[in-house]
């Protein structure tokens, strides 16, 4: 055979060769072809003690792009299931159990930072024209050795700020180390639900108690004093009247220093007006809050300065806030009270109390209101001529009976209440008020009912009443 019909016979045989190749997964059915090529992970979920694996599908929908993310997303989701999280006993989340928007807030995010921290695990991915297939793995030592690496190292940057806010403190800049414990915090809050006690030649810390009283001691050198124990004012409407606050700390030696730059914040406890809201400390530890306007009533009031801690967290993310709260808490918050005495107008009482039918000698309900009026509203006097205004009290207390059950029995009494007030110049009615039907029920005798009755109608008139008069002008 020549050389020419050698080559012509190989290149027939290989032309044929590639034909068959080509043609014959053509005369396989397609569903079966398919399946030749599946994976073993797609058809049937593996399981391996040594990895946490997760796996997800998603359907190839016409016009939809995102399928290749959803599917690693939930394979994810799976995977991090798989990962229990124990909180362990010497945590922040042990420590504020009882903190329930902490707990809550902190239990379902450890959830969700699992997955979002979750790295070096393995991917693959299988799809045909409808499906796309993605399995995960992590190996569980590596995880493992990785989650301690992270942790050892946000203990040591905690540990560091901890030592940095009580070098601050110790030298007298509170406000820097309260900065400083800020940090050491939000060092420790991917760990909340972990063991968090730190060891170093000085010995254990426990960064999450520790921190917490350290906080507390660095309050308690803060001293908010105001400079008059009672402000007494004379009442107006417009008014500009400066209540001064001294702030400071108290040194190593036990001596108290100016504080600058502390935040204030100054809301009333008792009474109602308009005051500057916010304050800060100068240089000489002073801060003021002014009154512009007074629009209680009441006799005795009483403003609140305190460390501002929304302004002190205001840069802060709202997460962050909830656990930082939790270190700060309210209870322990520097404060002081500006007590005032505002002069009252002058009232004479009239009262007329009914028990039973009856006027008693003592009329105690009466004198429980008129002390009530004298603490929070008026000056009383005795001189009818020489008043502002006339206070006419009207209590009737009626027994309805004794009611009996199977094996007991109660007493109900019923409580009438009207006040009047009236200008003593013009004789003009400016305010009254009042309830019909308020009823007192105890066991034992018609006097336990009446004493139980007495005190719902002060509660009542307390609640209901005087809140309304606040409006008059009196």
């Amino acid at each position: 055979m020549n050389t020419f019909n050698r080559k012509k016979r190989i290149t027939s045989l290989l032309l044929s060769i590639i034909f068959c190749f080509i043609l014959f997964p053509a005369l396989l059915p397609f569903s079966s072809a398919q399946a030749a090529r599946k994976p073993s992970w797609v058809k049937q979920r593996p399981s391996d003690p040594k990895f946490y694996i997760g796996r997800a599908m998603s359907p190839k929908v016409d016009g939809e792009l995102n399928y290749r993310v959803e599917a690693r997303n939930n394979a994810l989701k799976e995977m991090s299931s798989e990962i229990k999280v124990n909180i362990s006993s010497n945590s922040i989340l042990r420590q504020f159990e009882n903190n329930y928007q902490v707990k809550e807030e902190f239990e379902a995010s450890t959830h969700q930072s699992v997955q979002a921290t979750l790295e070096g695990y393995e991917v693959l991915s299988w799809e045909d024209k409808k499906e796309y297939w993605v399995m995960v793995r992590l190996n569980k030592d590596s995880y493992a050795m990785r989650q301690k690496q992270k942790l050892d190292y946000a203990k040591k940057l905690c540990a560091t700020y901890y030592y940095d806010a009580q070098k601050a403190v110790d030298r007298g800049d509170v406000y820097e180390g309260l900065l400083f414990y800020v940090k050491a915090i939000k060092a420790i809050k991917p760990h909340v639900n972990e063991e968090l006690t730190y060891r170093d030649i000085d010995g254990n810390l426990n960064l999450g108690s520790d921190i917490f009283s350290a906080i507390q001691n660095a309050f308690r050198k803060i001293n908010l004093s105001t400079n008059q124990a009672i402000y007494t004012l004379q009442f107006s409407k417009e008014m500009r009247v400066p209540l001064t606050l001294n702030v400071g700390y108290s040194d190593t030696k036990g001596d108290m220093q100016a504080l600058a730059n502390l935040p204030l914040r100054y809301s009333f406890t008792k009474g109602d007006g308009e005051i500057t809201t916010f304050g800060t400390t100068n240089y000489a530890g002073v801060a003021t809050c002014d009154i512009k306007r007074l629009i209680s009533k009441r006799k005795s009031q009483q403003i609140k300065a305190e460390f501002d801690l929304d302004r002190f967290l205001e840069k802060e993310t709202e997460e962050d806030k909830i656990l930082l709260s939790a270190f700060f808490h309210e209870e322990y918050l520097p404060v002081a009270f500006f007590n005032i005495e505002v002069q009252k107008s002058l009232a004479y009482l009239v009262i007329n109390e009914v028990v039973y039918g009856k006027q008693p000698d003592d009329p105690i309900f009466s004198n429980m209101i008129r002390s009530e009026l004298a603490q929070s509203y008026f000056n009383i006097t005795n001189q009818r001529d020489s008043a502002d205004f006339i206070v006419t009290i009207n209590a009737n207390f009626i027994a309805d009976g004794e009611r009996k059950g199977n094996g007991y029995s109660v007493f109900i009494v019923f409580a009438d209440f009207h006040m009047r007030i009236a200008d003593n110049k013009s004789h003009m009615e400016i305010f009254a008020d009042g309830f019909n039907g308020l009823r007192g029920m105890q066991p034992g005798s018609f006097d336990y009912a009446l004493k139980n009755v007495r005190q719902k109608a002060r509660q009542k008139i307390i609640a209901d009443i005087f809140p309304k008069m606040e409006k008059v002008n009196l």
